[in-house]
């Protein structure tokens, strides 16, 4: 496997957790481009296609319940994805530490609402993270220090105006987190990338998904049969490489 960093964007490297960073992670020597990345500060995988609830054909429009969800993450964990298990949902903590606050706030203080670029809700949130902190993406709203003001449209933000980084698929869709309300077992939370707000729905809405896995995808050790498959196309590869000098 090769490995590689992705440079991140000014907008990123100017934020206040400027070590943050995706280094590229090739899963798939065959194909050209990174199958994951990386994430340096929340110590995650993001697989890169967004897309791939579609793309991997179990839904074509991308559009899941939250158990459906949770079926498709099984499924790839059950297919041993790129040789590995272990991939879920992103989660969401809450920011307080202690229990979730759903009142809605335009500064990342409660676990709903929209945050500030390069705070978002610190590491509580990990698509939030993703979103406001590595990629340096503006909310809707313009913070400010009361948080619970009327939502007021933050100069500089547009639909258009994004930065999704080396992340394919991500576009303006809804992804559902793995995180359910504890006093709401039927609802859970989710991320909107068009507003950049956080915020819970019942299970039976349908949103897209998105899968990360726990640690370095370049530290972990693939299924056999995976790295079987993977030992035997290099091989193939060298033995072409050999003959044609």
């Amino acid at each position: 496997m090769k490995f590689a960093i992705a440079p991140l964007l000014a907008a990123a490297l100017l934020a206040p957790s400027a070590h943050a960073a995706l280094q590229g992670r090739d899963l798939d020597p065959a194909k050209a481009g990174f199958e994951a990345y990386y994430d340096t500060d929340l110590n995650i995988s993001w697989l890169t296609d967004f897309g791939y609830v579609a793309h991997s054909g179990f839904d074509a429009d991308a559009r899941l319940s939250w158990n459906d969800a949770q079926a498709w993450i099984a499924g790839l964990n059950q297919q041993h994805l790129y040789g590995l298990d272990g991939w879920r949902l992103p989660t969401v903590s809450p920011v307080n530490g202690s229990s979730f606050q759903l009142g809605s706030t335009n500064n990342g203080h409660t676990d709903v609402g929209v945050a500030a670029t390069g705070t978002g809700w610190g590491t509580a949130s990990e698509m939030g993270h993703l979103y406001y902190v590595t990629l340096g993406n503006k909310g809707l709203c313009t913070p400010t220090v009361l948080g619970s003001d009327a939502c007021s449209t933050q100069p500089g933000w547009s639909p258009t105006a994004k930065n999704f980084g080396p992340f394919t698929g991500l576009t303006t869709f809804v992804f559902w987190s793995g995180t359910t309300l504890p006093s709401q077992t039927n609802q859970a939370f989710y991320f909107y990338a068009y507003y950049g707000n956080q915020d819970v729905a019942l299970k039976t809405q349908t949103y897209s998904a998105i899968a990360v896995r726990d640690g370095d995808v370049a530290a972990a050790v693939p299924e056999p049969g995976a790295a079987a498959l993977m030992l035997g196309g290099l091989a193939g590869l060298g033995l072409r490489a050999r003959r044609r000098r």
